[in-house]
Order: C-alpha cells, then sequence, then structure tokens
C-alpha cells in the first residue's frame, strides 16, 4: 500500500467514525480499514447511510462492520 492510499484509507476513517459520532474508536476503523479494499469500505458506508437510524438495532457502526465483513467475504 502507498502512502497515499493510506492517508486517503486515514481520511475515510476520520469521515466515517465522525460521521457515526464513534470519534473515540477511530482507531478501530484505522487498523480495520488498513485491511479492506477501499471501495468495499465506500459501498459499506453508503449502504449504511441509506438506512434510516430507526431501522437500525445496535448502531450504525455495527451495521457498517457487519457489510463490511459481508462485501469483503464475496
Amino acid at each position: 500500500m502507498t502512502n497515499t492510499q493510506h492517508k486517503t484509507k486515514e481520511s475515510l476513517a476520520n469521515e466515517i467514525a465522525k460521521e457515526f459520532k464513534e470519534e473515540e474508536r477511530i482507531e478501530l476503523f484505522q487498523q480495520v480499514f488498513l485491511r479492506h479494499n477501499e471501495s468495499i469500505i465506500r459501498r459499506a458506508y453508503e449502504e449504511v447511510k441509506k438506512v434510516p437510524i430507526g431501522k437500525i438495532k445496535k448502531s450504525q457502526s455495527a451495521l457498517f462492520f457487519y457489510l463490511l465483513n459481508k462485501y469483503a467475504e464475496k
């Protein structure tokens, strides 16, 4: 992974953690993002944003990580 790709994923992790109000878990997001393709990360993020908050059972981040792992298996 190039330094630019690393910085992009780090920036994306910060953006998503902030969006999900999970700033205190930013390191977790950064670590997970290093293992996944950026397109999968963005796909999971876009899917979570489409779901109304009232329809999410646990949290946006829990749904996000679930989808991220699901898409990564394919």
